[in-house]
């Protein structure tokens, strides 16, 4: 068993990327993310894999442009142009994070939907906010990626922007 209450060969398990982009392990957006232990398995993966893809659609732009400079995978990029952190690549551990958070989001409503104990409904209370703010961090770091690599292009830095008509 983890620390998280789930077998070990649950928190083992990895989400097989694109090829271009790290993998993701469950372990880490167990015990970084703090996701309850009480989801399932098939939840858990099932909302990281859906995260992933989601951010990667996002960032086909950013993938393009450095295949497109001959870089085969965010790896290979990082190899000749290292920006470390306490002894970790900065743009990998942006990339997990936004794809982490993403997935701690759609995970977080989730968890206040199946839940109906009295703490439930309060997290169904703040919940929204609580979805804000993990889809805002998983969307500025996706913006931070465009800033780099394609200035040019505007990538809002907050998920959930409110326009109003005068």
């Amino acid at each position: 068993m983890s620390l998280t209450g789930k077998p070990a060969l649950t928190t083992a398990a990895a989400v097989t990327n694109d090829g271009f982009w790290p993998e993701l392990a469950i372990a880490d957006l167990l015990n970084n993310y703090r996701i309850p232990s009480e989801y399932a398995d098939g939840v858990i993966t099932t909302g990281l894999t859906l995260a992933l893809i989601q951010v990667n659609l996002q960032l086909t732009k950013v993938k393009a442009k450095l295949v497109l400079d001959g870089y085969a995978t965010l790896a290979a990029y990082t190899t000749t142009h290292p920006e470390a952190l306490g002894g970790k690549q900065v743009l990998a551990e942006l990339y997990k994070h936004a794809v982490y958070s993403r997935a701690k989001a759609g995970l977080l409503m989730q968890f206040a939907s199946v839940n109906r104990r009295p703490q439930a409904e309060n997290q169904a209370k703040e919940g929204d906010d609580m979805e804000s703010h993990w889809l805002d961090e998983s969307q500025a770091v996706i913006a931070e990626f465009y800033r780099r690599f394609l200035p040019a292009e505007v990538m809002p830095s907050k998920a959930n922007t409110l326009a109003v008509l005068i």
